[in-house]
């Protein structure tokens, strides 16, 4: 990632105020060009790249480009390797070696992102190549988690602005297919509801958990991937509803290996999101500490003191009640 002076951002932010470097669309609201440099999706921690991926991909500056002369794969001693380089999805670029990479090497993937207000923005990865994997043929599984009412989240002005709104809300959780694990890191997504998009995910925007990975659309306010909402009442009004309509829905969500050759299944899901009155489940109740000498405790000191004491009370208004009537 490369840094960036004070005076840029303030020349950007001034810009994003103006809306002179947003799209007209809400939906692909996004902070100022250039906040990041150049991405290259690599596996987490280190792991193996395997030798047969399709293509290495470059992902831009937020709404910038990447100069396709100066995307190059390099030997760790420097030597280039023969490649061609392609345009992806999502502005991106796609590195496609003309042999397989040799599994143990080290290498070096290079690019330099062109931004309109800051000039070049070089950048570089490493990783080792690993054993070649086969492609995967599936997704995973995907459930929609039991609806909820409750306040979240909306992006959706010109600024960029987060707004609260209550509704009801659902999230999707996927799990991804052993075999797609590996190549996760090259996976862009979509979701659509009822066959109209919904949001997307660029390459590596899904962890290995299934989970969206924010850090890939870092400065990017647009609509989650995995959450599904309907607005019942709009705290603040004078922002658009860029929620669904109440009823029941449909969601698909599919997902690209960057420059493969095949099609994955998508997945698909029922749910529903009403408006209905619904009671407010009560918040559960925080555990008491636990007092010396309570029963919860292990003492029986205090539960015994206090045990005594009601029977010596009672004996005592007893021996009064005799005493009244002799």
């Amino acid at each position: 990632m490369l840094g960036y002076g004070w005076k840029s951002v303030t020349v950007g932010m001034f810009l994003l105020g103006m809306g002179a470097v947003l799209p007209p669309s809400a939906q692909a609201c996004v902070a100022p060009n250039c906040m990041r440099g150049v991405r290259v999706p690599l596996p987490p921690d280190g792991a193996s790249v395997p030798t047969n991926l399709p293509g290495l991909v470059v992902v831009p500056p937020l709404l910038e480009r990447v100069e396709p002369a100066t995307v190059r794969l390099l030997l760790a001693d420097g030597t280039p390797v023969p490649a061609t380089v392609t345009p992806g999805a999502h502005s991106t670029q796609v590195l496609v070696p003309e042999a397989p990479l040799v599994q143990g090497a080290e290498y070096r993937l290079e690019a330099t992102g062109v931004c309109t207000f800051q000039g070049s923005q070089p950048g570089e990865k490493t990783f080792t190549a690993g054993a070649p994997l086969p492609l995967p043929t599936t997704l995973g599984t995907l459930t929609a988690e039991t609806p909820r009412r409750g306040t979240f989240v909306v992006y959706g002005d010109s600024n960029c602005g987060n707004t609260q709104q209550e509704g009801d809300s659902t999230h999707l959780r996927f799990t991804p297919s052993p075999e797609l694990v590996p190549f996760l890191p090259w996976m862009h997504w979509t979701v659509q509801v009822d066959g109209a998009p919904w949001s997307y995910a660029k390459h590596g925007g899904v962890t290995a958990t299934g989970e969206e990975n924010f850090d890939t659309r870092l400065y990017e306010y647009n609509r989650r991937l995995l959450f599904l909402y309907t607005v019942c009442e709009a705290l603040q009004p004078q922002f658009p509803n860029t929620g669904l309509a109440p009823g029941r829905h449909r969601a698909t969500l599919q997902g690209t290996l960057e420059h493969a050759n095949l099609t994955l299944p998508p997945l698909e899901v029922d749910f529903e999101l009403t408006c209905d009155p619904k009671p407010v489940e009560p918040a559960p109740e925080e555990p008491k500490p636990v007092e010396p000498g309570s029963p919860s405790s292990g003492g029986g000191c205090t539960q015994a003191g206090g045990g005594l004491t009601a029977l010596g009370l009672l004996a005592t208004l007893r021996l009064w009640q005799r005493r009244a009537r002799d």
